[in-house]
């Protein structure tokens, strides 16, 4: 494997470095990013149908054409032989649209907590293959398991600082969250808890907001570049589908949706892993730290 340069980079030198990455270990980090969020996505969809499957039928009860006064009778007629079963019918109803929202909750949990688990797996596999070192998808896993609970922390605390800056009057929202934009990196790589990542974030961060901002903007219209026309043709299928196959065309949505985080995640992972060595060469040395350490006696 071949490792990168250590050496201060520019914003374009990072985001270059990112496509390099993403290129040269297109199918690692795309694996890492599949691995869990396919079940999820594949989750979604089932509670997605069995939502709509059941609000179809309450739905089709409720918006059903009006009866001639010639039905009217002939259905009085019959009210006595169907009139048990319909109660049945909107228990079932009921019941599957509550076990289907019941599913959709837990599959929009699964998704934010997979995210952070994928995230991390990519930080630690992105940086490994940064500093030249071979690591399997299963080892990326197995790396940051110990430090799930610190990112899960981490993240919620770094969520409500941000929105607390942004009732602020939005700006010290922002400024916070560059601060914390390199939470993940400090936690996966220097083995962190959450609030000691949180503020080593803010130390490599301080004074490079700027070079922050611009990293993080481009990284995210990259991403959007690739996630928005999936998004896009999913929503163009689902109209040439039509309302008659609703079940298919949420299913091709929702699948090119998962297409296109899928791919778009390791950008954002490649740019951050890239950014924090970046800071930690300027502000300590570090590139000297691995000259020296490649130069020891004890090397291989």
């Amino acid at each position: 494997m071949e490792a990168m340069q250590f050496e201060p980079m520019s914003v374009g030198r990072i985001i270059d470095r990112t496509f390099t990455l993403y290129r040269n270990n297109f199918v690692r980090f795309i694996t890492i990013v599949a691995i869990i969020q396919v079940p999820i996505g594949l989750l979604s969809v089932v509670s997605n149908s069995f939502l709509l499957a059941g609000i179809s039928g309450e739905t089709y009860k409720s918006e059903a054409a009006p009866e001639s006064s010639e039905t009217t009778e002939l259905r009085s007629e019959t009210d006595s032989e169907t009139r048990p079963s319909a109660p049945r019918e909107e228990r079932a109803n009921a019941l599957l649209a509550i076990f289907a929202a019941i599913g959709a909750v837990i599959s929009a949990l699964l998704m934010i907590m997979g995210g952070m688990l994928s995230q991390a797996a990519l930080t630690k596999s992105v940086s490994e293959t940064y500093l030249g070192r071979d690591i399997s998808v299963g080892q990326a896993y197995k790396s940051i398991l110990p430090r799930f609970l610190s990112l899960i922390g981490a993240s919620i605390l770094v969520t409500l600082v941000v929105w607390f800056g942004l009732v602020l009057l939005v700006v010290p929202g922002i400024i916070f969250g560059l601060w914390l934009f390199l939470t993940t990196p400090c936690i996966v790589v220097e083995d962190c808890r959450a609030t000691d990542g949180m503020a080593r974030s803010k130390a490599l961060v301080s004074g490079n907001l700027g070079k922050v901002f611009a990293v993080g903007l481009v990284a995210l219209l990259i991403a959007w570049a690739v996630m928005i026309p999936a998004s896009m043709i999913g929503s163009s299928v689902a109209l040439l589908v039509g309302p008659d196959h609703m079940m298919l065309s949420m299913f091709v949505s929702q699948f090119l949706d998962m297409l296109g985080r899928i791919l778009s995640t390791p950008i954002g992972a490649a740019a951050s892993i890239l950014l924090y060595y970046d800071l930690r060469i300027r502000k300590e040395g570090f590139d000297l730290q691995m000259l020296a350490q490649s130069a020891g006696p004890d090397r291989g």
